[in-house]
């Protein structure tokens, strides 16, 4: 088995299209990254976790549909087709990356992500690993009435693309990724009561103390319910559920029903990668 069977085809956006066409494309596909083409060329890559970080740290006064994706793209990792989903899982997991192409000379012929690698460790190695063998046993959360601003400071303190939400009992109850705040920047920037207001402030506003940052609550933006599997669950189902429910990352319990930790298509890569 090679990545060139396991890989798809990508999907690319053109070079002068704006932050606000990469995020509606990316919510609209239900994908978390695109190809940057130009002319023919394939000449970068942007992701969903570039776009977040980016968004909401950049300090210049341009709003989302005045900042061009050539702005926060970065350059396509290639790697050849006839490389294993072993080797190309160890690739990704020592530069931190989250997808390779397959191609070379700026044209794209396949891209291969954790997802593909996920789908293929869930055929390959079912009842080899369990959960608790690969889960990350740290993770961030915030609560139900922790205000947005500081949701959004502690994700972009993390660096990281999805928090838990518990409220006051200290019950997880929801998730917020940078997906459900695209989510409402798209929202915001769409009603008419926001006619009148640019994408510029809408996300500032997600870091303001004076605006619906401060307003707006961790429970108002969250995707409500966690989707959990148990810490001695079989790996390659847990892949099934990742691949099931398209999210990247699942909540582990312990044997009391507690939040252990996270399991990510990220864990799963490593997984294929020892």
């Amino acid at each position: 088995m090679t990545v060139i069977a396991i890989a798809n085809e990508p999907i690319s956006i053109i070079k002068n299209s704006t932050i606000s066409d990469a995020i509606k494309m990316l919510l609209n596909t239900k994908i978390s990254r695109l190809i940057v083409n130009d002319g023919g060329k394939h000449i970068g890559i942007i992701t969903e976790k570039d776009i977040g970080l980016f968004l909401f740290s950049e300090t210049t006064r341009r709003g989302l549909e005045e900042i061009p994706v050539t702005d926060i793209m970065k350059p396509i990792e290639f790697t050849e087709e006839n490389v294993t989903p072993e080797n190309a899982a160890k690739i990704m997991t020592e530069k931190g990356i989250s997808s390779l192409a397959i191609g070379e000379d700026q044209q794209v012929k396949a891209i291969l992500t954790k997802s593909d690698l996920v789908r293929y460790f869930a055929g390959k190695f079912p009842e080899k690993n369990k959960v608790v063998d690969f889960m990350t046993h740290d993770y961030e959360f915030t609560h139900t009435a922790a205000p947005l601003y500081k949701v959004v400071r502690k994700m972009l303190e993390k660096k990281i693309s999805r928090i838990i939400v518990k409220n006051q009992q200290e019950e997880p109850v929801g998730i917020i990724s940078f997906r459900d705040l695209f989510r409402i920047s798209i929202e915001l920037g769409s009603e008419d009561d926001f006619s009148g207001t640019n994408f510029d402030n809408i996300r500032r506003g997600f870091l303001s103390e004076e605006g619906f940052g401060d307003i707006s609550l961790a429970r108002d933006v969250m995707t409500k319910g966690l989707i959990t599997v148990k810490f001695n669950e079989d790996l390659a189902e847990t892949c099934n559920v990742l691949l099931g429910n398209n999210v990247s990352g699942l909540v582990v319990l312990d044997g009391n029903n507690s939040i252990a930790g996270i399991i990510s298509k990220s864990d799963v890569t490593k997984a294929l990668a020892s």
